[in-house]
């Protein structure tokens, strides 16, 4: 009698290659894969599913996914005639659903409570403030004549950010008055997010803590912490924090070191967070680290490739075996580094050349190089994770090696951005 394989649920995805990659490599694992999404043509953007990497799934099923009991009462109905294993996701949005799910079906998961409060950043704030874990000074706030009260206790310059939302989405840091009343309005009227997921429109408003930003990767296996590394991360300058260099893995001087790791290990803990993956923003500062975030996934773009030709452990086999209930291989098996930054554009108008492209790809350490805008595209300067022109991806001995050759290649393309054309009837 032939053995049944083991089901895997995937519930919605990211984009990127984290999200993409995942159907190959649990069908490379011998599993039958189902993909669950609400709308299916979101990710694909114009290629057809037998085109997609997507589309390598065994059967793909549209149906709600925000709806956490109608989504449930679904898969009761589906269980019955195609039996599954284990339930993931791999996108922000949906970390929380997924582990509801998994619950309701005794699947291997962290409790919801524990993803509910990493994810909404005002109840993480709280736990860790709770627990003795440092973390900065916040308010949390809904109506107008809040804030202001807020940033006289916090002082300028401080930090405004929705409590739940992903990519560095209306984070700002503001300095008076004027820019907090922006900055609050434009992320207290986030109710509806980018995959129609309703939110409450409550506002962080916290103190900037002034040092460099690391993430540190992280895999919880039963309550116990097991850390890949640790990422750089390059952000633009004020007031936005977009995301724009990364190496891996970034080594610190070892006191530094150690107690980043026990503060990540510390945060993990007070959020009761007991099986899966977890990105952790982390803010070196002067008094000592301090957590800015604790995402319960994947770090997103290429940070999971990184780990892999880095250390040779591919972090979305490994959290895909974790959601079967499968033995997870977390031993590296090589030691080299790498790194990739998003090209950015330095103001707004419209991409008129690009200038360098051979060079940098046949500069020293240069593995990718690709666009995402084309010539006569309007482009912007950057105010969330997606507001990108391309990237560069690089691998070297170790990661600042990789780093070397990653600033050398940016620092080689040149970008000539024209001013927009006034439209008919702009003022002259």
């Amino acid at each position: 009698m032939e053995c049944r394989k083991k089901h895997l649920i995937m519930i919605e995805t990211m984009f990127f290659s984290t999200g993409f990659e995942a159907c190959k490599i649990a069908k490379d694992l011998g599993y039958k894969v189902t993909l669950i999404c609400r709308n299916i043509q979101f990710y694909l953007k114009d290629i057809p599913l037998q085109d997609h990497p997507l589309g390598l799934a065994d059967v793909h099923i549209e149906t709600e996914t925000n709806n956490v009991k109608s989504l449930i009462q679904f898969l009761e109905g589906y269980y019955k005639e195609a039996p599954f294993d284990g339930i993931v996701t791999f996108s922000d949005y949906y970390v929380d659903i997924a582990a509801q799910v998994a619950t309701h079906f005794e699947l291997p998961s962290s409790s919801p409570k524990s993803i509910y409060t990493a994810k909404n950043k005002d109840v993480s704030r709280l736990c860790l403030q709770q627990n003795g874990v440092p973390s900065a000074k916040f308010k949390v706030v809904k109506n107008i004549e809040d804030p202001y009260n807020a940033a006289q206790d916090i002082g300028y310059p401080c930090v405004v950010k929705p409590t739940a939302e992903s990519s560095s989405y209306s984070v700002q840091c503001v300095f008076n008055d004027e820019e907090l009343s922006l900055a609050f309005k434009k992320a207290n009227s986030l109710t509806i997010n980018e995959r129609g997921q309703r939110r409450e429109g409550k506002v962080l408003i916290e103190e900037y803590m002034d040092g460099e930003e690391v993430s540190v990767e992280s895999i919880t296996i039963e309550g116990k912490t097991k850390i890949l590394g640790i990422t750089s991360k390059g952000l633009t300058e004020w007031p936005n924090f977009v995301e724009c260099e990364f190496c891996f893995p970034y080594t610190l001087p070892k006191q530094t070191q150690d107690s980043v790791f026990s503060i990540v290990k510390n945060a993990i803990d007070a959020i009761e967070f007991s099986h899966g993956p977890c990105h952790t923003e982390v803010r070196l500062t002067k008094s000592g680290p301090k957590i800015v975030e604790i995402n319960p996934r994947l770090g997103g773009r290429f940070i999971s490739k990184m780990i892999q030709d880095s250390l040779d452990i591919n972090p979305i086999k490994e959290v895909i075996k974790l959601a079967i209930g499968e033995t997870l291989d977390l031993s590296p098996k090589k030691s080299s580094g790498s790194a990739w930054c998003a090209i950015t554009a330095s103001k707004t108008g419209i991409l008129t050349n690009i200038i360098g492209e051979e060079k940098v790809l046949s500069s020293t350490g240069v593995k990718k190089l690709t666009f995402n805008a084309k010539i006569g595209s309007r482009v912007k300067k950057p105010s969330n994770n997606g507001d990108t022109i391309g990237y560069i991806y690089t691998i070297g001995k170790d990661a600042f090696d990789a780093r070397d050759s990653l600033r050398t290649a940016r620092d080689t393309l040149e970008f000539i951005i024209s001013e927009e054309p006034l439209s008919a009837g702009s003022p002259q």
